[in-house]
């Protein structure tokens, strides 16, 4: 399923929800007021709105008007990026199994994409999984056939994973064949995230891995973040899925990025 038709099988308020996101996305902060007339909506489907996107940790509102969440400006809470564009990180969870060799060493990051890898990887066991993210550990835990690695620190409910010093000093201690990782967002050939500690553990990840995928569905060519991580040429692969923006497929192709799209 591509980007086009996720967003065309969302509910009208889906919908409405993600065009609110969008537009804090582009500022500080909105009256409410302001958002309804953008919408051409009522103020109370306005505050229905804001009332589900608070309860996902989203949004901020004070005196009237709304922001999103300084922290989550832009990396949206797990449990909610957890639910979108699920067939597609599916998708490339599947493709970068399919370059895992059994007896790998393989460290992956937070994000809702890599942890699709525990759908597929019984196929490339035994294997060896260093993480910082929760749902992967929970998951990978009862797998005989797993040498699981927690890369400890403190833990981020946003993220649900771990981060801080004591976890870049964990990871720096281990050498791994592979790294498996998305990004916030990806601005012409760089990644950016909008958390400087998300930004430090992915650094560490790639600094200790002999080959590293990138994985990036369309969604991550349309936002933007403060936080410069890397360029996609320090990848040995991208895996890309869903309609992604010819002219980023122009731009990969001309520096000589090794991509799939899947």
């Amino acid at each position: 399923m591509s980007a086009i038709e996720t967003v065309e099988s969302m509910s009208k308020s889906e919908r409405r929800r993600m065009k609110i996101l969008q537009l804090l996305m582009e500022g500080s902060s909105v009256q409410i007021k302001d958002l309804a007339d953008m919408l051409d909506v009522s103020l109370m489907t306005v505050h229905r709105d804001l009332n589900h996107l608070d309860r996902e940790g989203l949004v901020r509102r004070v005196r009237g008007s709304v922001s999103a969440e300084k922290s989550l400006l832009f990396e949206s809470s797990y449990n909610y990026r957890g639910k979108k564009q699920l067939e597609e990180k599916k998708a490339l969870a599947k493709a970068a199994v399919g370059k895992i060799e059994p007896g790998n060493a393989v460290v992956c990051d937070d994000s809702t994409t890599t942890y699709h890898i525990c759908d597929y990887i019984d196929a490339v066991t035994p294997l060896t999984v260093l993480t910082n993210a929760v749902p992967v550990l929970e998951t990978l835990r009862s797998k005989p056939d797993v040498d699981l690695i927690a890369l400890g620190g403190r833990y981020h409910r946003g993220y649900n994973a771990y981060f801080g010093t004591s976890c870049e000093q964990a990871i720096k201690s281990y050498h791994v064949d592979l790294a498996i990782m998305s990004t916030t967002t990806i601005q012409g050939l760089s990644l950016y995230t909008q958390d400087e500690q998300v930004l430090r553990a992915k650094k560490a990840m790639m600094s200790i891995a002999r080959k590293k995928i990138l994985l990036a569905d369309a969604t991550k060519f349309h936002f933007s973040a403060l936080n410069y991580v890397a360029d996609v040429t320090e990848f040995d692969l991208v895996l890309l899925t869903g309609s992604i923006p010819q002219e980023n497929i122009d731009l990969l192709t001309d520096v000589k990025v090794k991509f799939e799209i899947v």
